[in-house]
């Protein structure tokens, strides 16, 4: 951890999601001086919303402690969160940093959908498909039009989606319903179960049941199957990388943009999307370019977390510059960003 050599101003990076929320204190070149993790950071997605609330500070207050700054010493902070999908969602986060993070500088608030974007050429202007435990799309024009997928996705995507389709798919195979897929194998490997029958109940019984998160593990068999031909897991893959397409165009055109005319970059992020196994992120480019031929699209080396700091510093006046991005490549272990 690099050790505060002025007293410059410094910048505030938040990314919560459904998994974990990560929080970093950086100077004006991008070092990185502190860092703070918590749970679930979607109001939506969190048991209470004060569970949200204390995934979120606690994790700036592990920041600013390891740091040794205060909220005084902030200039600009980004909140990239799961779960600001309604402009009351932001207006609840603005009204809890102004109570909890009193003195702090200027602050933005986006669903985290946006974390990305900046990633692609340092604008933050473009299109972010982030295929993680779950969905999130997200779209800028460079006239500063914003949307989000937010409530407005009616499938069940990311890793949560592949591994509940994944139990779908073995069960209809044993109840004699479905194609034969190795699916079925393969999750009663991995959940220690004689067949779909029992792992069903293991899910779904009234004591003792396994929370749906242990289900969303199982996302990196099916993509893996997916790669060694399994019909089954190819389309379920398939399925999801046509959904996140067709709410990219739609995010598009609610910013004015033609995704298919290549008006708008397109990066591709998460966990799942930038997976060991290419499964998701094959299924998804393939789809663009049936969708949109004139597309650039690029698959993100850097995480989110690396997007929100480009934010808070862009925003606190700092020039995004390809050595600063280069820069925060080197900042960020992956053992700390990894769910």
């Amino acid at each position: 951890m690099a050790v505060r050599a002025e007293s410059g101003p410094l910048y505030l990076a938040v990314d919560a999601g459904n998994s974990k929320t990560v929080a970093l204190v950086v100077d004006g070149s991008g070092i990185v001086l502190g860092r703070g993790r918590g749970g679930r950071g979607d109001i939506y997605g969190a048991e209470r919303i004060e569970v949200a609330e204390e995934a979120v500070f606690g994790a700036v207050e592990s920041a600013l402690g390891e740091a040794g700054a205060t909220v005084t010493d902030i200039r600009s902070a980004a909140f990239r969160l799961a779960g600001v999908d309604y402009p009351e969602d932001a207006s609840f986060w603005d009204e809890r940093i102004a109570d909890r993070l009193a003195g702090m500088g200027g602050w933005s608030v986006k669903n985290d959908g946006f974390a990305s974007l900046r990633l692609i050429d340092g604008t933050g202007v473009g299109l972010s498909i982030t295929v993680g435990t779950g969905p999130a799309v997200a779209a800028r024009s460079a006239d500063g039009r914003e949307q989000c997928s937010g409530w407005y996705v009616f499938d069940d995507l990311g890793g949560q989606g592949l591994g509940n389709s994944a139990l779908k798919a073995a069960c209809r195979e044993w109840m004699g319903l479905g194609p034969a897929t190795r699916l079925t194998e393969a999750l009663c490997t991995q959940y220690d179960v004689a067949d779909p029958g029992e792992l069903r109940h293991v899910f779904t019984r009234r004591f003792g049941a396994l929370p749906g998160t242990e289900l969303w593990k199982s996302s990196r068999i099916v993509l893996a199957l997916a790669g060694e031909d399994d019909a089954v897991a190819q389309r379920i893959v398939d399925d999801q990388a046509e959904a996140f397409v067709r709410y990219a165009q739609w995010c598009a055109g609610r910013v004015g943009a033609d995704l298919a005319a290549g008006e708008l970059p397109v990066l591709l992020n998460g966990s799942v999307a930038t997976s060991e196994h290419p499964a998701m992120r094959d299924a998804i480019t393939a789809e663009l370019a049936r969708i949109a031929p004139a597309a650039r699209v690029t698959v993100a080396s850097d995480s989110p977390l690396h997007g929100v700091v480009l934010d808070a510093l862009a925003e606190g006046g700092v020039a995004v510059t390809p050595e600063l991005i280069a820069r925060l490549r080197q900042e960020h272990p992956e053992a700390f960003l990894a769910t």
